[in-house]
């Protein structure tokens, strides 16, 4: 799955960015990385930031590692 991924700039420019009743807001991957899923570039709630989403690397996500068993 790609995903969207924000350098440090990127990430503290669009980091909890709201319009009305909605917020983006990164989250973190496997990789320990910032990402957020690319519906936000299709979402018209985010259309005033659009081209500085664009800009975010797409990248495979990672998923987390299973947990031990107990």
């Amino acid at each position: 799955m790609i995903v969207l991924h924000p350098n440090t700039t990127q990430y503290n420019a669009l980091n909890g960015y709201r319009y009305k009743s909605s917020e983006l807001l990164f989250v973190k991957d496997g990789s320990d990385r910032w990402i957020v899923g690319t519906q936000v570039l299709n979402d018209s709630n985010f259309a005033a930031i659009h081209d500085q989403l664009e800009q975010l690397e797409r990248i495979e996500y990672t998923p987390f590692p299973p947990e031990p068993d107990a």
